[in-house]
């Protein structure tokens, strides 16, 4: 399994790699579009058009590393309907991740292997929308991340609290797999949005 997956990554990694150059500025506004047209988020892009009073959703996203989609653009496009966002913050080797939340507009930090943290001491927060990167997905929701588990981990703990959220992959059309390798402690995601589908596991 393991050397199934070593492989699988070095082959998904030279195509986001391809299908991200290949990638014109309308994929990432496509994506965006399919993620603000979810149910999910159905209350604050009613709330950011009419000014509701409905509590705001906190969405997690990611900042953008080799080759991965522009989440910061997706965030954008939630902020301005009044979303709370929140960038992941890594505790350490072997750990699960914390959510610090991001205004988008203060200055980031460093955060290791090229990530991006808000770099004041902003809430830390439990999301109730976390944009997933990835390698690789299947129509079962399941994904093929970098091999450190912090996603998994992460999800699997949440679970276990009993925190209600919901989970999106982020991805392009062309990393859909039918032979994602799928291990013990894999968590499958709840949606997975490309430029051209969603997925609903």
């Amino acid at each position: 399994m393991t050397q199934k997956k070593a492989t699988l990554r070095q082959e998904m990694k030279s195509l986001r790699e391809r299908l991200h150059a290949e990638a014109d500025e309308g994929s990432i506004r496509r994506i965006a579009s399919q993620i603000l047209k979810l149910p999910e988020l159905a209350n604050d892009v009613q709330r950011g058009i009419k000014a509701q009073s409905v509590e705001p959703h906190v969405v997690a996203g990611f900042y953008p590393i080799q080759t991965e989609i522009d989440c910061l653009f997706i965030m954008k496009a939630l902020s301005a309907i009044q979303c709370r966002c929140a960038l992941p913050v890594m505790n350490g080797k072997n750990q699960h991740l914390a959510f610090k939340e991001w205004d988008m507009v203060e200055e980031l930090k460093d955060g290791g292997y090229g990530t991006k943290v808000p770099k004041s001491d902003l809430l830390y927060v439990m999301p109730d929308i976390i944009l997933v990167p990835l390698l690789a997905f299947d129509e079962r929701g399941y994904r093929l991340g970098y091999g450190g588990g912090y996603y998994d981990r992460t999800l699997e703990i949440y679970k276990e609290k009993g925190h209600d959220f919901t989970t999106i992959g982020v991805a392009y059309e062309g990393q859909r797999r039918d032979d994602v390798p799928v291990g013990k402690y894999d968590q499958p995601l709840d949606i997975i949005v490309t430029e051209q589908k969603v997925y609903r596991p």
